[in-house]
């Protein structure tokens, strides 16, 4: 073997070495753990303060699956009745504010968010609320209405290369009270759902069909009775999470109900899947993986409730007087996402009142790093990474259409 041949190789194998190794320390980085908790302030000048000279938060968000967008209602005079705030990528830059041509309480059909709903049942393409904000026009309106709705993607056609552009036939569920529900007891009554086909080309959106409103969870009357509160549908449509006012077994308590996929179903039978054992706020779904997971708030903090292990985990906080403000969300990689007032404090002492979002990892909790130490196991998982919250990221753009 040549002296120069020796030398090529050696080369080669040097750079071969060189490049694995940029390529193992890329991924590496890629593969970091997301910051256990990161806060990311409003700004005051743009969407205005409150009574107490903090900028002003919502009471009624919804958090889309990537964690990008928040659909924030009481948003303020300043910002428009409802309002969509943008996260930055990575918690780095400040966050956006898009206005909406809806009113109060509106929601996302979730799974996709494909479309956004006003109260009065009227469906937008949630990328032209983005584009035209507070011009958006709406494609049909149909599905239930009012406070409190919401509604899920119950069987999600498969996505093309193009994103949510495709012919589609697509089967939305929404779920609430019916609307001559007595006023004075707004939030508590007996629940109606209603399941909506719809074909969509991307451009044109139509109702096919629909169930039309039906009372669910009959069978279940003798157990826990016909009213119930602060009801959310799954991400799938196939579940619901409701307190029942008066059972004639056990106290009130947040639980969780199976729902028949067959919209048709005599009497919309339902199924006892989870009892909470506590009344919280609205108990908001997870996507799966982790399916078995919903979140609430409490008292000012913040909680993932794991179903399979029928265990609450306590979200830390890592500001003086932290404080939920409105429910919170999981997005699909695991992340929780609320919004919250908090104080920033310097070491000298002096502190600042602010307002904005906060994003947790559940898994870097010590909540739940505990609760495995204690059982003398290793924890499934150590953490969300910035590779799979990047992922979420790149693939909601995508299908939206969007700058990532």
């Amino acid at each position: 073997m040549s002296h120069r041949f020796l030398l090529v190789t050696v080369r080669a194998a040097t750079a071969l070495a060189i490049s694995s190794s940029a390529a193992l320390a890329l991924e590496e980085h890629r593969s970091h753990c997301v910051a256990p908790l990161a806060y990311l302030p409003l700004d005051g000048s743009v969407v205005g303060f409150d009574a107490q000279g903090v900028p002003a938060l919502g009471t009624y968000e919804r958090v889309s699956p990537d964690g990008r967008f928040i659909l924030r209602s009481y948003s303020g005079a300043k910002v428009g009745t409802v309002s969509l705030m943008e996260l930055p990528a990575g918690g780095a830059g400040p966050i956006r504010v898009y206005s909406t041509p809806f009113s109060n309480e509106a929601f996302p059909v979730q799974g996709t968010w494909r479309y956004l709903v006003d109260v009065n049942g009227e469906h937008y393409r949630f990328a032209d609320v983005l584009r035209r904000q507070g011009l958006a026009k709406p494609l049909f309106r149909a599905g239930m209405t009012g406070f409190y709705a919401a509604a899920s993607e119950l069987r999600q056609s498969p996505m093309d290369l193009g994103g949510l552009a495709s012919q589609q036939t697509i089967q939305i569920r929404s779920l609430s009270w019916p609307q001559n529900a007595d006023a004075d007891s707004q939030g508590v009554g007996p629940l109606q759902a209603e399941t909506i086909e719809v074909q969509d080309d991307g451009r044109i959106a139509r109702v096919k069909r629909t169930t039309g409103p039906r009372f669910i969870c009959s069978n279940r009357r003798s157990e826990d009775g016909g009213v119930f509160a602060l009801p959310m549908i799954s991400i799938d449509g196939l579940e619901f999470s409701a307190i029942p006012q008066s059972p004639n077994q056990g106290q009130p308590s947040m639980r969780v109900y199976g729902l028949s996929p067959d919209p048709l179903a005599t009497g919309h039978p339902c199924d006892l899947r989870a009892d909470l054992g506590m009344s919280p706020s609205k108990a908001v779904f997870g996507y799966a993986p982790p399916a078995a997971w919903l979140t609430y708030s409490d008292l000012g903090s913040v909680y993932v409730f794991d179903r399979a292990l029928k265990q609450s985990f306590r979200m830390d906080s890592a500001r003086e007087r932290t404080l939920v403000s409105a429910f919170p969300g999981l997005t699909r990689d695991g992340r929780v996402v609320y919004g919250a007032t908090w104080r920033d404090c310097t070491p000298s002492g002096a502190c600042e009142s602010r307002a904005g979002y906060v994003i947790a990892d559940p898994y870097q909790s010590a909540s739940y790093r505990a609760f495995w130490q204690a059982r003398g196991q290793p924890a499934p998982k150590a953490c969300i990474t910035q590779e799979q919250v990047s992922d979420q990221r790149k693939a909601f753009a995508q299908k939206h259409g969007l700058a990532e």
